[in-house]
């Protein structure tokens, strides 16, 4: 059974981690029935990763919480409010991928 797992990326600011880095690691990580898409279609993604380089979180709004039925949130160096460095965020968003799965 295939995972549909959407990315969605700030804008790029004001970043305090390498976003397209820490995305190849979890992708990396993942496997194979696990796909990453930045693609938004007419039906939510199974999982969302919101991938904001600092801690302001600026697109986390409504709109963008209806393009999953489950969220990750990044915002710098926290994982769901949880601060975590940035070498083990890769890690730390796998295992709750395989969690909300």
């Amino acid at each position: 059974m295939q995972v549909g797992i959407g990315i969605k990326y700030c804008g790029g600011c004001n970043p305090l981690i390498d976003r397209a880095k820490l995305v190849c690691e979890i992708e990396k990580a993942l496997p194979p029935e696990y796909s990453l898409t930045t693609e938004s279609s007419s039906n939510p993604w199974d999982i969302g990763i919101l991938v904001c380089g600092c801690l302001t979180a600026c697109v986390e709004k409504p709109e963008i919480r209806n393009m999953a039925r489950q969220w990750i949130f990044v915002a710098g160096n926290s994982v769901d409010l949880e601060n975590i460095t940035e070498e083990k965020m890769a890690g730390v968003i796998v295992k709750k991928i395989f969690v909300l799965k």
